[in-house]
């Protein structure tokens, strides 16, 4: 049998036209684009001020409960110090967006910044804490933490996760600690009440994202359904 010459298994040499160059180039330019183009953020609540970050928490369910602690900084002025879950929290609201970047680049600079700090407009959240949970919910309303660096002890659960816990500690009357994330995995709900209205109640036809959680409370297997932030939880059974 006769092997074949590396010129034939390469086959005919291809002949390229200026109109093939020319149409290879516009992809390029295009491909370059897209990857240059900056992808949109992610779907949620707006908040611009400390109003709506309150606000938020309020919507979430989230329990806020303010306290007559001094902030750990002075500047920015006007800072205010609330718990979240016992875990502390210092909520600054700036006079502008302008004064909010000054005062975010100082306490980077500074030379002990805090451990998590957020800035979204004319808002700065600080959380001195290395609680894994409310990293997560705070990290789920403003983004990313500007300072965390190395992993968290705690394992971060999504908000609604952490507020599926303390739904089911309420209802079984359990301390939030003995519950066990069994699983959880993101869901597309088929309507407002999460597939699972109630006799006679009227859910919205719209697909909802959210959450499908399996606790242990007490040695009982539950699972729940929630929407993204947890705002609303509704158990399977």
């Amino acid at each position: 049998m006769r092997r074949m010459s590396s010129d034939e298994r390469r086959g005919p040499t291809p002949v390229y036209t200026h109109d093939m160059f020319r149409r290879a180039a516009v992809l390029l330019i295009l491909a370059l684009a897209i990857a240059c183009t900056a992808r949109p953020e992610p779907e949620g609540p707006r908040i611009d001020s400390a109003e709506d970050f309150f606000h938020s928490l309020d919507e979430a369910g989230v329990d806020v409960v303010e306290t007559a602690r001094t902030p750990s900084r002075t500047d920015p002025p006007g800072g205010r110090v609330v718990s979240l879950g016992g875990e502390q929290v210092e909520v600054y609201n700036l006079e502008s967006e302008a004064a909010q970047r000054s005062a975010l680049e100082e306490i980077l600079e500074s030379s002990e910044p805090p451990q998590n700090l957020w800035g979204q407009a004319r808002l700065i959240v600080i959380y001195d804490g290395r609680d894994g949970p409310t990293i997560a919910l705070l990290s789920g309303l403003l983004g990313d933490s500007r300072t965390l660096s190395g992993p968290v002890p705690d394992e971060p659960f999504p908000p609604a996760v952490v507020l599926a816990i303390a739904w089911a500690a309420d209802q079984a009357e359990q301390d939030p600690e003995s519950i066990v994330v069994e699983s959880f995995e993101a869901a597309q709900w088929p309507d407002a009440c999460l597939g699972l209205s109630a006799a006679g109640e009227a859910c919205a036809a719209v697909v909802t994202p959210g959450w499908r959680i399996t606790l242990d409370v007490a040695g009982r297997r539950v699972d729940l359904r929630t929407d993204e932030l947890g705002s609303q939880v509704r158990p399977e059974d």
